[in-house]
């Protein structure tokens, strides 16, 4: 999988389960702080358990190419991006 996203600059690839990040450094400059990414089946129910556990969203949630994403800044200092897969109808 591949695909570009105008909004912020930057191109993603999909090997296999490693995804790869391509763009200026002005346009990584906000993704360098992620320390991963998981894949969620509800964002929106990872969102109110993130938040009810003192997590703070930083940015999101946005609609993606391929469906949905957050990322939060946990109580241990940890950025972690989270993101939904749009269902395939």
């Amino acid at each position: 999988m591949r695909f570009e996203i105008p909004q912020t600059g930057v191109e993603l690839a999909q090997i296999s389960t490693i995804l790869l990040i391509a763009g200026s450094e002005e346009a990584l400059k906000p993704f360098r702080n992620t320390q991963a990414t998981f894949l969620v089946d509800s964002l929106d129910k990872f969102k109110t358990f993130l938040e009810e556990n003192g997590a703070e969203i930083i940015r999101g949630p946005s609609k993606v190419p391929t469906g949905r994403n957050m990322t939060v800044r946990h109580s241990d200092g940890s950025v972690i991006e989270y993101v939904e897969h749009s269902k395939i109808e």
